[in-house]
C-alpha cells in the first residue's frame, strides 16, 4: 500500500478518537485514562514484544545518539532567532522544547509499523530511538529547559528521575538483559504480551483523536514561532538526520526508521511539560494538534525521499 495511504488509515482510526468526542461519547477527562493504560499496560508490553529476540545492531546505537546530539545542537541554534524575535521567556521554552522532541512514541510507533510493516528490526529500531533518543531526554534536558525558562519556580529537579522509574523503561531494560542472557520467556508470556502490545496502536490513536482541538487555532499570538517551530521539526531535523546517518555510514532499516522518526511532529508530553513549570501552554497545545495533522503530508514525502514509498 502507498505509504500516504498508509498515514491516511491512520488518520482515520485517529478522526474516530476526535468524532467520538464530538459527540460526547468520550471527553476530554478520558484521554488521562486511557493514556495512563497505554503508559503504563500497553507500551510496556508492546515495547517488550517489539525487542525479545531482537538484535540492537551497532547501527541503531550510532543513530541513538546522532539523534540526541543532533537535538541538542539544534536547540542551540534555535536559541538565537528565539533572542533576536525577542520571545519572552515562557515561549523560548516552549519554542526550544516543541521543536526538537518529537511524538516518537504515540504517533511514530503506529507510523514505523504501518510504513515497514514486518521489516526486520524495524520496530527494535523505533523503541531504541524512541526510549534513548527521545523520551530520555526530554524528561532531563527537556525538563531542566523548561524549568530554567518557565515561571513556575517550584519544580524540583529530582523530577528529571521519574523517566528511570517509569513502566516501560524498566521492561526495555529487562527486556535487553533477558536477550543478552540469552533466557527463554515462556511462550504463554510471549502470547499474553502480543495480545496486550496489540491495543498500543489504536488506542495511541484514539487519545490523539481526543487531543485534537481545532479552537486553539484562533487563540494563538505566536505564528511566525509556530510556523518556525513546524519547518525545523518536521522538514529540517531529518534533513539533518539524514545527512548525520550517512556522514556515519548508518544504513539500511536503522537508517530509514531514524530518519522517519526523526521527523514525527512535536510529542505530546511537550504541552504536559510547558503547562507544569510556565511555559506557553497554549503555543505548545498547537504546535502539537497542527504537526499532528501535517504528518498526513509530511510522511508521505519523507518516506518517498527514502525509497520506502
Amino acid at each position: 500500500m502507498n505509504v500516504f495511504w498508509v498515514v491516511l488509515s491512520l488518520f482515520l482510526v485517529l478522526s474516530v478518537g476526535y468524532l467520538l468526542k464530538r459527540r460526547g461519547i468520550l471527553r476530554n477527562t478520558d484521554t488521562e485514562v486511557i493514556n495512563r493504560l497505554i503508559l503504563d499496560v500497553t507500551l510496556p508490553a508492546f515495547v517488550f514484544h517489539a525487542l525479545y529476540r531482537q538484535q540492537v545492531t551497532s547501527d541503531m546505537i550510532h543513530a541513538a545518539w546522532l539523534f540526541g546530539l543532533l537535538q541538542v545542537l539544534v536547540m542551540a541554534l534555535l536559541w538565537m532567532p528565539a533572542r533576536l524575535l525577542r520571545l519572552p521567556n515562557p515561549v523560548i521554552g516552549t519554542f526550544l522544547l516543541t521543536a526538537v522532541y518529537g511524538n516518537t512514541g504515540f504517533l511514530g510507533y503506529p507510523v514505523v509499523q504501518a510504513i515497514f510493516g514486518r521489516t526486520e528490526g524495524a520496530m527494535a529500531a523505533a523503541v531504541v530511538y524512541d526510549q534513548f533518543s527521545m523520551a530520555l531526554p526530554i524528561y532531563t534536558v527537556g525538563v531542566a529547559v523548561a524549568m530554567r525558562f518557565g515561571t513556575k519556580h517550584e519544580a524540583r529537579w529530582r523530577d528529571m528521575l521519574h523517566f528511570f522509574t517509569t513502566p516501560t523503561f524498566i521492561v526495555l531494560l529487562g527486556t535487553l538483559v533477558i536477550n543478552a542472557l540469552n533466557v527463554r520467556v515462556p511462550s504463554f508470556v510471549i502470547h499474553a504480551a502480543d495480545l496486550v502490545a496489540g491495543a498500543t496502536v489504536p488506542l495511541v490513536l484514539l487519545s490523539l483523536g481526543l487531543m485534537l482541538e481545532p479552537a486553539h487555532l484562533g487563540a494563538n499570538r505566536y505564528y511566525l514561532p509556530m510556523l518556525l517551530i513546524i519547518a525545523v521539526k518536521m522538514v529540517l531535523f531529518p534533513y539533518l538526520m539524514w545527512l548525520a546517518t550517512g556522514w556515519l555510514g548508518v544504513q539500511g532499516v536503522a537508517r530509514w526508521v531514524a530518519v522517519t522518526q526523526s521527523a514525527m511532529p512535536s510529542a505530546m508530553v511537550n504541552a504536559v511539560i510547558t503547562e507544569r513549570y510556565g511555559c506557553d501552554h497554549q503555543l505548545a497545545t498547537l504546535v502539537v494538534v497542527l504537526g499532528t495533522l501535517l504528518t498526513v503530508l509530511v510522511l508521505p514525502v519523507t518516506a518517498t525521499l527514502l525509497g520506502v514509498g
